[in-house]
């Protein structure tokens, strides 16, 4: 699991340094390109991260079978009289997974009053979703991708602390990436 950790880090720094060359872009061509993989990136980084937290609650063994089903994103069936867990996609969506682990361990449901983060993590939920399966021409604003990876790094202190009962590693580095390409 280290291997995949190591890739969700890295996900989230690249992100972090697609958002720092954004600033300084020569031209507005590369500034709305250095934007839009920020935005992608970062809510992969989310993904990956929420991703490798459902993988291992999945090894518990009394984990629920409908536990199960949402974290590992798959089908659950009735065969000869037992309910299995499938090997067939059942695609969940990322808030539900979010709001599901915030409840398991925190023992209340995740509103934008109790985490300031989650109306905003919402919003930029959106605006990604609007540039991956665009209907209009979008323009996405440096604020607007810097909330993006702020909202994500706060997403992922809380579920850190309430999980693991512990910081996230990277809650010192901000926006700062150590990547210098």
């Amino acid at each position: 699991m280290a291997t995949f950790d190591n890739f969700s880090a890295k996900l989230l720094e690249e992100a972090k340094r697609f958002l720092e060359k954004s600033k300084s872009a020569e031209n507005e061509d590369a500034r709305t390109a250095f934007i839009h993989s920020t935005v992608l990136i970062g809510m992969s980084a989310l993904e990956a991260y929420i991703n490798g937290i459902s993988s291992e609650l999945l090894n518990y063994q009394n984990t629920p079978i409908h536990e199960k089903s949402l974290l590992g994103e798959k089908k659950i069936e009735l065969k000869n009289g037992e309910f299995i867990l499938t090997n067939k996609l059942k695609i969940q969506r990322l808030t539900d997974r979010i709001q599901y682990l915030y409840f398991k361990y925190k023992k209340e449901h995740l509103t934008g009053v109790n985490e300031v983060w989650w109306g905003p993590l919402n919003s930029s939920i959106k605006i990604r979703n609007g540039l991956v399966h665009p209907k209009e021409e979008i323009s996405i604003s440096y604020d607007e991708a810097k909330n993006l990876i702020e909202n994500v790094i706060a997403c992922l202190l809380c579920l850190s602390k309430i999980i693991y009962k512990k910081e996230f590693p990277f809650k010192n580095l901000g926006l700062q990436s150590k990547l210098t390409f």
